[in-house]
C-alpha cells in the first residue's frame, strides 16, 4: 500500500472502489492514443480528459473545486506541481459552473505541493482545492490523463 493522505473528516471509503475501477482503465488503456479532450464517456459515473500542454509557474493558475466529481491525475508523459489542500472551507471567488462541475476560489491558506512524474497519479476528493499545470524544475511538456469519478 501506497501513500494516502486525506481528512478523516472527508474520507469516503465508497470513493476507493471507484479509484480500483480508475486504475484497472489506466492498465489496460492505450493512453497514448486517447484521443484529446473528454472520451470514454460512462454516462455520469465516468469520464476520461486527455489533455496535452507545457507547464507554466503553478501561480498563474486559479485554485478550483469540483461538487460532483473525484479527480484523478495521471502523467502519462512528462512532470508537473500540483497544489493541493484538505482545507474545505473555501472561499469562493467565482459562481459555481453546473455545466462544467467546476468553481475557482481564493488561495487556501494551508496547501501541499506535490510532484507528479509519469507514471504517478493523484486523486483529489469533491470539494479539495486544487490548481494544476505547474513547472517543477524547468517547462516540459506534459500528456495527462484526468479521470472524472462520480459517485
Amino acid at each position: 500500500m501506497k501513500m494516502l493522505f486525506v481528512n478523516l473528516n472527508d474520507f469516503e471509503p465508497r470513493d476507493y472502489k471507484r479509484v480500483q475501477e480508475a486504475v484497472e482503465f489506466l492498465k489496460t488503456t492505450d493512453l497514448t492514443k486517447t484521443p484529446l479532450g473528454r472520451s470514454h464517456q460512462d454516462g455520469e459515473r465516468f469520464y476520461c480528459q486527455t489533455l496535452e500542454y507545457n507547464t507554466e509557474p503553478i501561480t498563474d493558475f486559479k485554485f478550483e473545486i469540483h461538487n460532483k466529481r473525484l479527480d484523478l491525475h495521471y502523467i502519462v508523459e512528462g512532470e508537473e506541481r500540483i497544489d493541493v489542500s484538505s482545507d474545505t472551507a473555501f472561499v469562493p471567488i467565482t459562481n459555481y459552473n453546473q455545466e462544467r462541475d467546476i468553481q475557482y476560489v481564493e488561495e487556501p491558506q494551508h496547501f501541499n505541493q506535490v510532484i507528479l512524474h509519469q507514471g504517478d497519479f493523484v486523486l483529489i476528493g469533491m470539494h479539495e482545492p486544487h490548481r494544476t499545470n505547474g513547472i517543477v524544475n524547468k517547462l516540459v511538456h506534459v500528456r495527462k490523463i484526468v479521470l472524472k469519478l462520480g459517485r
